[in-house]
């Protein structure tokens, strides 16, 4: 991209004027003027001067205007072929578990046979470690499922996921109607520490007068040995409904319903500033919205 000063160089050849000029701009007469001046001091060369009261360009800056413009168009045409279809683009991207695991790989699938030269890195961590590493530009965007700082990331709606309870068919909180005063005689098995989904149940527990010192709690990170300690009644755990759709089809878990209704959680797209990459998943957001089947 061309220094802001060359920038002001072409306005000022294009117009003829400094008035006109900061016009064009959205500056004012003096900042132009300051331009021209910082960019002839630096250079060391008279580029405009004034011919019976009207600004005429010297030998010197009809030169340099060739030699910019020219910049300036090659530039544009660079990045121009960075938002084709055609381009090698590279995608540095992290998801939080839930997300990375059960809900990215078919529109990111999707996304690639749209366009099969785009690299794609895709890192899976907790909430806490993806934003760390976005805050230190070492990704160029996110999809999390907990809490983030809604000032410091521009955003958008990725999908809405309900939470629910599942426990073991041989579990008897599996029929009927279950309060949460119940859980107290249960083994709760929860996400570790700065997870999303972790400081999720948490805030569910907490505002049904749950808190860990009435529970008997385990910290697990890894969502199919979760799984797998439900299934053999070592416990109950709170998990989100795309994550266990196939055990609770073919029966291996049962949903815990409640009295109360537990949470339908929002799931984000986040980025800090745009690039290539990012810009290439906002126009083709559909895939992640839409989650279609048509790898099945």
């Amino acid at each position: 991209m061309l220094d802001y000063h060359y920038l002001t160089f072409l306005t000022v050849c294009d117009t003829l004027s400094y008035t006109e000029a900061a016009k064009v701009l959205n500056l004012t007469q003096p900042a132009v003027s300051k331009h021209i001046a910082q960019l002839q001091e630096e250079l060391g060369l008279t580029l405009f001067e004034y011919k019976q009261k009207r600004l005429s360009i010297t030998s010197a800056g009809q030169y340099l205007y060739k030699l910019v413009s020219k910049m300036k168009k090659e530039g544009e045409v660079g990045l121009s072929s960075l938002f084709s279809d055609e381009y090698p683009l590279e995608i540095n991207v992290g998801c939080t578990f839930t997300i990375g695991n059960y809900l990215i790989s078919r529109p990111f699938a999707q996304l690639l046979l749209r366009f099969p030269n785009t690299r794609l890195n895709l890192q899976v961590e907790n909430t806490r470690n993806l934003l760390h590493d976005l805050n230190l530009d070492r990704l160029d965007c996110g999809f999390v499922e907990g809490d983030f700082d809604r000032r410091a990331f521009q955003h958008r709606l990725f999908r809405k996921e309900p939470l629910i309870c599942v426990c073991s068919p041989e579990n008897l909180l599996g029929e009927g109607i279950t309060s949460f005063q119940q859980l107290q005689n249960q083994r709760i098995i929860l996400r570790e520490p700065g997870s999303g989904l972790g400081n999720l149940v948490n805030q569910v527990l907490q505002s049904n007068g749950l808190f860990d010192h009435h529970l008997n709690c385990m910290h697990i990170g890894n969502y199919q040995v979760m799984k797998d300690f439900v299934v053999n009644d070592l416990g109950v755990a709170f998990l989100y409904a795309s994550s266990v759709e196939e055990e609770l089809a073919n029966g291996d878990l049962r949903q815990v319903h409640f009295k109360e209704a537990l949470p339908v959680h929002e799931m984000f797209f986040i980025y800090r500033r745009e690039n290539p990459a990012v810009e290439q998943i906002i126009r083709n957001f559909d895939l992640f919205e839409m989650l279609p089947d048509l790898l099945d």
